[in-house]
């Protein structure tokens, strides 16, 4: 039996922070403690949480629904700031280098009202070119003899020492092999420096779109770099969202809230499957996605058909990749038992909710689901 009451208060405390901090930061100490003492909440109340629904319903609508726009500005901002402010002193140490956003908050499908930030260190010259190139005067010699691995790693090493330096009250954790973890101090929101250089694909080469071009990220512990296309991730989800009607990136929402009010025990087995994997998980939903947003209660019923197809077919499973064609989705069995407690902790929502819109129906009709219209102010 699923407890509504407790998994609205968690989405809640996720999307706007706990009620206690919210008054710490709106008031002076003793105000907030008298606010706190009062049972005051300053947090303003949403669109969800407004409806005049059933505790499930507005659960599975608020668990769809995007981070305050506000929250979300502030988490870019914060990124920005550490970003530029590395930039500067990398550039002042010899290294040239540039910034990107990647991640859950760029593409706005982020649970957290203080969410972490993904922000990319790239090397601007010398680029890995991926041969043959498609205009061999296209580029010019690099000046810089080190190997491309020699100088991801060097804007790592400067970036652990030059981090601690410009943020002496955040918590600099170096000991991530992709990212380097800032926290706490002036900081409003934790932010994860990426250090990595371009690779211009083929297809970039001829096409000159950002969405075309690869990085690759330093690994520290292999030293080794590690291809990505972050850029066409981005441009496929948000491609494939525009179609539907903001429903695609509304499902991966779902899915990463279900995953966050989970029990100990499951997440640490779903947790398996990253953001990108259930980004691509929904992305494979296709028309599926194709409802009205005042039906968007029906993405619940058909993502647990969905899921309980792809738990049951490993052929088919086996078959997905992921948008940007790099690799399958399910590329380890850890997945598929990742797979498993995610489709089943998606149908007991669904019946859930069947029970509360008909709770004198024994059986589970997914048209009752996919028929409900929840209109939001």
């Amino acid at each position: 039996m699923i407890d509504f009451e407790k998994r609205l208060k968690s989405l809640k405390d996720r999307r706007q922070g706990s009620r206690e901090r919210a008054a710490f930061e709106s008031f002076d100490s003793a105000s907030a403690t008298n606010a706190i003492l009062r049972g005051i909440d300053v947090r303003k109340q949403e669109a969800f949480e407004k409806l005049n629904e059933t505790v499930g319903i507005k659960y599975a609508v608020g668990a769809m629904a995007a981070v305050d726009e506000k929250s979300t500005r502030v988490s870019k901002s914060e990124g920005d700031r550490v970003a530029d402010n590395l930039i500067k002193s990398l550039k002042i140490s010899g290294e040239s280098v540039t910034k990107r956003l990647q991640g859950s908050v760029a593409l706005d499908i982020h649970i957290k009202g203080h969410s972490d930030v993904d922000m990319l260190i790239i090397v601007m010259n010398p680029v890995n070119i991926e041969l043959p190139k498609v205009n061999p005067n296209g580029y010019f010699p690099s000046s810089d003899p080190r190997n491309l691995v020699d100088i991801a790693k060097d804007v790592r090493i400067k970036s652990e020492e030059i981090l601690p330096k410009n943020f002496p009250q955040a918590e600099v954790d170096c000991t991530g092999n992709k990212s380097i973890a800032l926290e706490g101090g002036s900081l409003q929101r934790k932010v994860d420096i990426v250090p990595a250089i371009w690779f211009d694909s083929i297809k970039y080469q001829r096409s000159g779109l950002e969405s075309d071009r690869g990085v690759k990220i330093y690994h520290k512990a292999d030293h080794r770099l590690l291809l990505n296309y972050p850029f066409t991730h981005i441009k496929l989800i948000n491609e494939r969202d525009d179609i539907y009607s903001g429903n695609l990136k509304c499902v991966i929402r779902l899915l990463k809230n279900m995953i966050a009010d989970m029990p100990e025990y499951k997440k640490k087995v779903v947790k398996h499957l990253s953001s990108y994997d259930l980004a691509a998980i929904a992305y494979h939903m296709g028309t599926e996605l194709n409802v009205p947003t005042y039906m968007r209660l029906a993405l619940v019923e058909k993502t647990r058909a969905h899921l309980t197809i792809l738990d049951g077919s490993k052929a088919y499973r086996d078959s997905l990749i992921v948008p940007d064609g790099s690799r399958r989705i399910f590329d380890t069995e850890e997945k598929a038992d990742a797979l498993k407690i995610l489709a089943n902790e998606i149908a007991d929502l669904a019946v859930a909710i069947y029970k509360e819109i008909k709770p004198w129906n024994t059986a589970y009709d997914s048209s009752v689901i996919l028929n409900k219209s929840v209109f939001i102010l």
